[in-house]
């Protein structure tokens, strides 16, 4: 199959019942997502379940006449900025012979010689196996994107380097460095180029979401991550959350909710800040098979190297896997505001699913148990067609 940049595949039979079901599912009980979209590519065919709302209060309470979940609803995507820019456009870069996986950081970010995580390679970085944190509110001690990646290299490692994989958001704010270091321009301008505009990426875009559709809600403010910080769960960081005056109490709809590359990377960084849609998620995993099938952002050998777990069975280079039976799997990323892509190529299928699930008064539901729902279900549609 190749791939047009123009290419959207064809919307007939959509939406379908057994997706239907799926969200459903996955909306009901009372912290369930107030919107919730499953979309599935699959056979030059698009088939989706959408139902509830983008938005359902605001600050002064409950909206009036809440625009419905779509195909086109803008969400931001979290983490899985992680894998459509950053891991993405590495996969460029090393094709085009601009590094390899095996650079390590102080060959690309002089500034970073000294630092402990100096000798970490791409790969290790792109596997979570550098032994940096997961996690620091970077943003306590400055706003400066610079600053704050300086900060960020310079703390010291929190585990042993290539020992086990410990997810982490500094490791992709470091590699989004990489990539704006080797582009010779900004991260979503090097993003542009080499990620977004070769996929047809129209509805996706850094720091605030395109126009055109309504914007699905994220959390009231920043109180999950100063509940992180206040009690140290789940990582034992060290700050002082009352001293923080940049606190938002406010709905976030197109803010960047990590809180990080809003406060600090001003909504530009390596691990968030990207905003799009189902659709374009969908887009994003065709480009990535027709990669694989020889016509699309990498040579299918790269992209093949790319999709191989390495010392850990659910992790690739920048890549999630699911194990879905015998000799299927699906790859692809979460994202904390509840969003989730993945391709099967033993299919030709991606699957995206956006959600809102950050968008309720009390404790959200987690996204991974409600992805892997959504996922096999997808899975199984795919197979029984």
């Amino acid at each position: 199959m190749s791939f047009d940049t123009d290419r959207s595949p064809s919307t007939e039979g959509a939406p379908h019942d057994v997706l239907a079901r799926v969200v459903e599912t996955i909306a009901c009980g009372a912290d369930g997502p107030p919107g919730v979209c499953l979309a599935v590519s699959h056979s030059d065919r698009v088939e989706w379940a959408a139902r509830g709302v983008a938005q359902r209060f605001d600050d002064a309470g409950a909206v009036d006449d809440p625009a419905p979940m779509t195909l086109q609803t803008r969400s931001d995507l979290g983490s899985v900025t992680k894998l459509i820019a950053t891991t993405t456009a590495l996969m460029a870069l090393v094709d085009a012979g601009e590094l390899t996986l095996d650079t390590r950081l102080w060959e690309i970010l002089p500034w970073i010689a000294t630092a402990p995580c100096a000798a970490a390679t791409i790969a290790q970085l792109l596997e979570h196996r550098a032994g940096l944190w997961e996690w620091w509110p970077l943003y306590l001690s400055s706003s400066d994107p610079a600053t704050a990646l300086r900060a960020a290299a310079k703390l010291p490692l929190r585990y042993r380097p290539d020992q086990a994989r410990h997810y982490s958001d500094l490791g992709f704010m470091l590699l989004g460095a990489v990539v704006a270091a080797v582009g010779g321009r900004r991260l979503d301008d090097v993003v542009d180029e080499l990620v977004l505009g070769p996929a047809g990426l129209s509805a996706t875009r850094y720091g605030e979401p395109v126009g055109g559709a309504p914007v699905a809600a994220s959390s009231t403010g920043d109180r999950i991550e100063r509940r992180m910080i206040e009690t140290g769960d789940p990582y034992p960081v060290i700050g002082n959350a009352g001293a923080f005056t940049g606190w938002r109490e406010h709905v976030l709809v197109g803010e960047v909710n990590d809180g990080n590359a809003f406060h600090a990377l001003d909504s530009i960084a390596g691990h968030a800040g990207l905003f799009s849609s189902a659709t374009d998620l969908l887009r994003f995993g065709d480009a990535i098979l027709a990669a694989l099938a020889g016509s699309g952002l990498a040579t299918p050998a790269l992209v093949g190297r790319f999709l191989r777990a390495g010392a850990d069975a659910g992790q690739g280079l920048g890549w999630r896997r699911w194990d879905l039976g015998p000799e299927t799997e699906a790859w692809g990323h979460t994202g904390f505001p509840g969003v989730a892509v993945a391709i099967v190529p033993a299919l030709g299928a991606t699957v995206a699913l956006v959600t809102n699930r950050l968008h309720v008064p009390g404790v959200p539901r987690a996204t991974e148990p409600i992805w892997e729902l959504a996922l096999r279900a997808a899975h199984d549609h795919c197979r029984n067609r």
